[in-house]
């Protein structure tokens, strides 16, 4: 005889958690299959930037419900899971941001370099204005991966996934024994391809880095706002947020060339992280307390960008910058999992 559920996740980062979190809600039988840790893949760290500053106003809504979303969740967890410091955006699309975010109703200003001192002590403006994304800030990581897993309790079973049968039932293969589920969904980030060859996802996997670095002013932990400086006028072009109650502010480079091949040496970036806040972040110290590697899954065309395929009794999630997005994510793909709807961003069968 085989255990059985009727909804198999597969991964418990964010998305995984978030999925399974909202089965939980809806009273179905789910379990949650992880190889490590919960969150300890392309979920781990201790910060990420909360946002509704995107380019595109599509985008900008998602992140609207996805805040009342991470509110419902704080509600119902009994804890604080967002910052709201605040979030930085440097760079010729302030303005035209400023507008997509009054067209979504959520709150936004322009600041002038004097107002960005203010609002973000650390930086040495790069000139030009700034939009202060007032709903962002930094995401409490280590709580929502804590809080969601224990939730689920039981259900979380610790165990590799060896392989995914889109049979009906699916049949999930594991290291803690052979399972059978209704409906499987793999939120199995940098595993994906593997779990699900047949399903052909374009996902590039290459090296990121983040360093941490110890701000001047300890009296600033908690006060400090998210950045995105995308002004380019210190060479890179850069995502940075504190760490939740700590003198710490964590900082990475975005664009083309901000990852490295998996194999090659991520000193490099680390390098020109370290040179980019010895010019525009004085109010931290340049020496960095700690660096973090992960391995983002990139599918073409663009960031900030999921697709879902189908095959069978199986879905599976891929993308990457999501972190933000998560309460939507597993709410879009419990309903699928439960038959209620097509998912967003679906690949049509081959």
């Amino acid at each position: 005889m085989r255990p059985t559920a009727e909804v198999a996740v597969v991964g418990a980062g964010i998305t995984g958690l978030a999925t399974a979190y909202e089965l939980l809600r809806r009273g179905v039988d789910v379990r949650v299959f992880e190889v490590a840790r919960p969150g300890a893949g392309q979920s781990a760290g201790r910060t990420r930037i909360f946002r509704h500053a995107h380019r595109r106003l599509e985008l900008v809504e998602r992140a609207v419900e996805s805040h009342a979303l991470w509110e419902q969740w704080e509600q119902e967890l009994g804890s604080p899971l967002l910052g709201r410091e605040g979030m930085l955006l440097t760079g010729p699309t302030a303005a035209d941001v400023a507008g997509l975010l009054e067209e979504a109703g959520t709150p936004g200003r322009l600041l002038d370099e004097r107002e960005q001192a203010e609002a973000l002590p650390i930086l040495s403006p790069p000139g030009g204005l700034a939009l202060l994304d007032e709903l962002g800030g930094s995401t409490d990581v280590a709580a929502a991966i804590r809080l969601l897993a224990g939730a689920l309790g039981e259900r979380l079973v610790l165990a590799e996934v060896f392989a995914v049968d889109p049979g009906e039932p699916a049949v999930v293969e594991t290291s803690e024994g052979i399972w059978e589920a209704g409906r499987a969904v793999l939120c199995a980030g940098a595993g994906i391809g593997s779990l699900a060859p047949e399903l052909g996802i374009p996902v590039t996997l290459s090296c990121h880095a983040r360093a941490t670095f110890r701000v001047r002013d300890p009296a600033l932990a908690g006060r400090l706002p998210a950045l995105q400086e995308q002004s380019g006028s210190y060479g890179e072009i850069v995502y940075a947020a504190a760490f939740p109650g700590e003198p710490l502010y964590g900082v990475g480079i975005a664009g083309d060339d901000a990852d490295v091949p998996l194999g090659a040496s991520a000193d490099p970036l680390v390098e020109r992280i370290v040179a980019y806040v010895r010019q525009a972040l004085p109010g931290l110290d340049p020496e960095p307390a700690g660096v973090r590697l992960c391995v983002p899954t990139d599918l073409p065309e663009s960031p900030d960008r999921f697709e879902v395929w189908s095959r069978g009794s199986v879905l599976a999630l891929a993308g990457d910058n999501l972190f933000k997005f998560a309460p939507w994510l597993g709410r879009m793909l419990a309903a699928a999992a439960c038959g209620e709807r097509e998912p967003e961003g679906l690949v049509p069968a081959r």
